[in-house]
């Protein structure tokens, strides 16, 4: 080989490993762009699931309005008709203060419950990483039962109308179309409206929400109470809910079946004597909608 030839290579491995190098920025930049922390979203899309809180909190800056009803009929020993002979409505409202941190505040129809909450997102899943694949929420509510239920007197002192509902909730969302909650659940009433029941309970709920469409999903949950109130006259079941939603933009509507027909975590999880049938007047219909306005537009 030449003294030309040999030159001529060596510059051509020169212009080559120049190339090489001038790549490593871009190889760079797409490092740090995985490092980015990226969290997972919707997992459950809505505050509540059915009728129980879900993990999720919005983001700072939004109200929610939402008015929830139910359905239900008098007991017949025959049949469930669907013609409906009671209603009862929920009308809330809920503020994101930050994108960690949701409060809100409503009050019960049928059973007079005025109730607020707190609600703090203390783990977000995060995509592809394992130090994060769940989500963990703290929630916090006070309920105010300002009139007697099912026909059962109540004490005049506000401390014994006071209930407090204290959960864990522990989602992860597998998928674009499949999430799944854990609700540990405690229950503070104060005074006692039946002969057998504790002041305290426990329970424990179940969700799961899975996407059929873009914009519709299926949503249900169950709660399991550990020490249910025994009374001679009544008895008492898990809450249980089936229900479809529809969301699109600022809008979710959701139907729904269900067993309970109270609002207040601090009711439904306890105080359902009703078993998920069509028969005695068991199956409520539920209807709710939800509306949010984002008060804080982001900048840009």
């Amino acid at each position: 080989m030449d003294k030309t030839n040999f030159t001529y290579l060596f510059f051509c491995f020169i212009v080559i490993t120049q190339s090489v190098k001038a790549q490593d920025p871009f190889e760079e930049l797409d490092k740090e762009l995985q490092k980015i922390t990226r969290y997972t979203q919707a997992t459950f899309k809505a505050n509540r699931i059915t009728f129980g809180q879900s993990v999720e909190t919005r983001k700072k800056g939004i109200l929610e309005f939402n008015v929830r009803t139910k359905y239900w009929n008098m007991p017949d020993s025959q049949t469930q008709n669907f013609g409906a002979d009671f209603v009862t409505a929920r009308f809330g409202i809920d503020y994101a203060i930050t994108d960690r941190f949701t409060t809100g505040f409503g009050v019960g129809t049928f059973d007079g419950i005025f109730n607020g909450y707190g609600k703090y997102r203390l783990v977000r899943q995060k995509d592809s990483d394992k130090k994060a694949p769940i989500g963990i929420t703290l929630f916090q509510s006070t309920s105010y039962q300002s009139r007697s239920f099912n026909h059962i007197d109540l004490q005049n002192s506000i401390s014994d109308r006071l209930s407090f509902a204290t959960q864990v909730i522990l989602a992860r969302k597998f998928d674009s179309n499949f999430s799944f909650q854990l609700t540990p659940t405690f229950i503070r009433r104060n005074s006692d409206q039946f002969a057998g029941e504790p002041n305290n309970h426990f329970a424990l709920g179940f969700g799961v929400r899975y996407k059929v469409a873009n914009h519709v999903s299926i949503a249900s949950e169950y709660y399991y109470v550990a020490n249910p109130i025994e009374d001679t006259h009544l008895s008492f079941f898990g809450p249980f809910a089936l229900g479809v939603n529809w969301d699109i933009r600022n809008v979710i509507v959701q139907f729904s079946l269900t067993n309970t027909r109270n609002f207040a975590e601090t009711a439904n999880v306890v105080n359902t004597f009703n078993n998920f049938n069509f028969n005695n007047g068991n199956l409520h219909i539920g209807v709710s909608l939800t509306y949010a306005l984002h008060l804080k537009k982001k900048k840009l």
